[in-house]
């Protein structure tokens, strides 16, 4: 797990939520998220599937491939999950590294170059 993204850790943290899972064939698929994998395979329970006409059922298990997900709602409980601190303290060390380094170390110094700073020959004082 150490290299997947923020998304599927996410996942992972919903595991034993209740999510909402649309497919790209227009199905939605609502229900106790059981597992998920790297690949965003996932098992359901106690699942209410609405299919692209409207007709709702329900399923008590449903396994789906990961590579017809178009969407998953996640429950708001997960704004508070780990991996979205561990972002923020990344994200805040970065930003403190990037003051420390006194700025303007990307460009094109004019003064060294001369001419008009656009990389072409310099001219001369006639």
């Amino acid at each position: 797990m150490s290299n997947v993204g923020i998304p599927i850790k996410l996942l992972y943290e919903a595991e034993g939520m209740k999510v909402t899972v649309e497919m790209k064939n227009g199905e939605i698929y609502r229900g106790l998220l059981l597992n998920a994998e790297d690949t965003m395979n996932m098992t359901l329970s106690e699942v209410v599937r609405t299919a692209r006409n409207g007709h709702v059922s329900k399923i008590p298990n449903v396994y789906l491939r990961g590579s017809g997900v178009r969407f998953i709602a996640l429950p708001d409980l997960l704004r508070n999950a780990p991996a979205f601190k561990r972002v923020a303290s990344m994200k805040a060390k970065m930003e403190s590294a990037d003051n420390r380094g006194g700025g303007g170390g990307s460009g094109r110094s004019a003064g060294k170059a001369g001419g008009d700073g656009a990389g072409g020959k310099r001219k001369r004082d006639t």
